[in-house]
């Protein structure tokens, strides 16, 4: 081999090193900046983990402290009176029925709290079904008022009700009127004395069936409407807020009618009301109008 020869090998010979050297280098990079990429991926994801944490320890904290203080109330009551009925035998017969009613009231409370708990556990884990009917509009929205004439009276809120569609809905009857009676109870609950709640129904032209409760109360700042919707969402403080509740009628009704392939939504203004709509999709309707429900009139635009 001539000596120009060996020249030309010797510098394609630094060549390709000097190429793979390169070659090398850059795939380096390309591993370091994966490498970079990926750690900041998995920061990002633990920051966001850790802010998820934060936030379910501060819900259980609130949940808590919510708990505690609406099961203290009742529990006192019921063991104020019962301490009251057992050291006082010699009570007139009036006093001690009404010492009985407010355990009774205050015993059902208790129960009503439990059991939306264990009915929202069981939405989330998939284990609540639907015993489905065919039942009419205005029977369910009947069901949902009658228990709470004495609570609207009370505040001298009035509960009035358009034309209810005549159509038959194939519902769970129990979990339909629950529905209403949370959102009803809520709108009486946040409703100064005097107030009006109006509900109103209509068919859309696709066929679904939209019910509207418009309340005149203290309304919702644009900001906590979707926190009302989550579990134990209060926008007043246990320790400040004028009404009890643990924060699930609003949560536990929108889940009940997601159950039944609807939508509930809502809109509100501070000072001015709340209206809460709720969808239920053409599939749950049915074509043959519905039979007039025995002592359903009241609700044909009477107050209650």
């Amino acid at each position: 081999m001539s000596l120009r020869q060996r020249q030309h090998r010797s510098l394609v010979s630094d060549y390709c090193s000097q190429l793979g050297a390169l070659l090398e280098r850059r795939y380096t990079e390309r591993v370091l900046v994966a490498a970079k990429e990926q750690a900041e991926n998995a920061a990002v994801l633990a920051c966001e983990a850790l802010q998820q944490a934060k936030a379910a320890d501060r819900a259980k904290s609130q949940f808590l402290a919510t708990v505690t203080h609406e099961l203290r109330t009742p529990l006192n009551a019921i063991i104020g009176f019962s301490e009251i009925i057992q050291s006082a035998p010699r009570q007139s017969g009036s006093e001690i029925t009404g010492y009985a009613k407010y355990i009774y009231e205050s015993g059902t409370q208790l129960l009503g709290m439990l059991n939306s708990l264990l009915d929202l556990s069981r939405i989330e884990a998939g284990k609540l079904s639907l015993d489905e009917q065919e039942v009419a509009l205005e029977e369910v929205l009947s069901a949902a008022i009658r228990p709470l004439r004495r609570m609207a009276g009370a505040k001298s809120v009035a509960i009035t009700c358009g034309p209810i569609i005549e159509r038959l809905l194939y519902l769970d009857l129990g979990k339909a009127t629950q529905i209403f009676a949370n959102l009803l109870s809520n709108a009486i609950k946040f409703t100064p004395e005097g107030g009006s709640i109006a509900i109103t129904t209509a068919e859309t032209p696709a066929g679904d069936v939209l019910v509207v409760i418009q309340d005149s109360g203290q309304g919702i700042a644009r900001d906590d409407l979707a926190r009302v919707l989550r579990p134990f969402g209060q926008i007043e403080d246990h320790l400040t807020r004028q009404n009890n509740g643990i924060g699930l009628g609003l949560p536990l009704a929108l889940a009940l009618v997601r159950m039944h392939g609807g939508e509930l939504t809502l809109a509100s203004e501070v000072g001015v009301g709340t209206a809460v709509e709720i969808r239920l999709p053409a599939t749950r309707v049915r074509p043959s109008p519905a039979v007039r429900i025995a002592g359903a009139d009241e609700l044909r635009g009477q107050p209650t």
